[in-house]
């Protein structure tokens, strides 16, 4: 390679709309050719790359992949982001997705991120008719997860009211929709999971 075939890949790129990953490695190689008018065999590599995804094919491609993504895919691509965005996996695919309104993920980077078990698990729950209704009355289960909640709430009773449900899912465990509830006797809704709760029936008077 040599710098003037590198500068022209440059000025090609240049007349494009990058985004993602892609706006920042450009924009890191352009700083770093500017200072040593080279790049690395591997940075070279990954320019031509970005280069080829704008050929006519290509293009053609990407835009039929966006209309797909934007008419299927944007709901649930938003739901997995936030699910991924604390894990430490795919972070900075998913603050795109959530933050970027003109980033489309490619089909490649889409297929990672939301077809693995994890994923798949995650928008199975999001999906799923909610068990309760707002103002069903349901108790909490005992669980430690339950017993910890109780301590730092003073909670007196296992019994509360469902409020609402969210549209956050954050774990791949069956039963994670989550849901806000109003504990009997207490003055704040607080954040749970239909897998902590069951329907509240009253005891038989014996």
């Amino acid at each position: 390679m040599n710098a003037t075939k590198i500068q022209e890949i440059f000025d090609f790129l240049s007349t494009k709309t990058l985004v993602g990953w892609d706006l920042g490695f450009v924009e890191s190689v352009t700083d770093f050719f500017e200072r040593h008018q080279m790049l690395s065999e591997k940075q070279w590599s990954l320019l031509c790359k970005i280069k080829d995804k704008f050929s006519p094919e290509a293009e053609k491609q990407r835009e039929e992949w966006a209309k797909e993504y934007r008419d299927k895919h944007l709901a649930d691509a938003k739901v997995v982001a936030i699910y991924y965005l604390p894990t430490g996996y795919f972070t900075a695919l998913a603050r795109d997705i959530l933050h970027e309104p003109e980033f489309d993920p490619s089909k490649r980077q889409w297929e990672k991120l939301a077809e693995n078990k994890y994923a798949q698990k995650v928008l199975e729950t999001f999906h799923k008719q909610p068990d309760y209704a707002a103002g069903d009355l349901v108790c909490f289960r005992e669980t430690a997860e339950f017993r910890i909640l109780k301590r730092r709430h003073k909670l007196t009773s296992n019994a509360a009211v469902v409020v609402e449900y969210l549209k956050e899912v954050v774990s791949p465990a069956k039963g994670a929709k989550p849901l806000m509830v109003l504990p009997v006797g207490a003055i704040r809704a607080l954040k749970t999971e239909e897998r902590y709760l069951k329907k509240f029936r009253k005891q038989k008077k014996k």
